[in-house]
């Protein structure tokens, strides 16, 4: 073999080892590339589940606080409402007629009564021909034996009854803030069992 034959030779087999080394570079390549697809798909998806679960979770929280102002509205709208019935009710307590009011508080006194001999503090309503009315009409039936006070109460509306150190508060104060809730729970099931 001549030298420029092994040359060819050399150059033969360099070539060859140089396919092979880019035939496998090319095929490690390909994998590298296939795994750093596959890689970079499934970060995708991890990326996509956690935004598309991220932004589930903020459309709830958007969904949930529209609920909940809208619920906070309505209550402040009922709440307004129940204010304003509440204000016009104790509003027409007060400017109540005399006949309505004097049949309205000797019922509420027979009523609460527990003697019949209490001693009776009327409110501002009415002059004392009318309060003087509202105690013999009481005192004119069923052996009931009620006292006026000397001295009217600082309320507009309504009576304490007293008998020693026992007193019941039925002033227009008292009465609407102690029955408030209760009458307030009876208007809202009232309220909702028309919706």
């Amino acid at each position: 073999m001549s030298v420029e034959g092994i040359i060819d030779r050399i150059i033969a087999d360099a070539g060859e080892k140089a396919k092979n080394i880019i035939e496998e570079a090319e095929g490690e390549a390909e994998s590298i590339l296939a795994k750093g697809r596959q890689e970079a798909e499934e970060y995708f998806d991890r990326q996509k589940k956690r935004l598309d679960e991220k932004y589930k979770r903020e459309k709830e929280r958007r969904i949930l606080n529209r609920r909940l102002d809208r619920r906070k509205n309505m209550l402040q709208a009922r709440q307004k409402w129940m204010n304003k019935a509440f204000s016009i009710a104790y509003q027409n307590l007060i400017d109540q007629k005399a006949e309505e009011y004097k049949r309205l508080i000797a019922s509420l006194i027979e009523k609460v009564s527990v003697s019949k001999d209490e001693e009776i503090v009327f409110g501002k309503k009415g002059d004392d021909t009318l309060i003087e009315e509202i105690v013999k009409t009481l005192n004119s039936s069923k052996n009931m034996k009620f006292t006026r006070a000397a001295q009217r109460g600082e309320f507009p509306w309504g009576f304490v009854l007293r008998k020693g150190k026992v007193e019941i508060n039925m002033s227009i104060d008292s009465l609407f803030k102690y029955k408030r809730t209760d009458l307030e729970q009876e208007a809202w099931g009232l309220f909702n069992a028309d919706v």
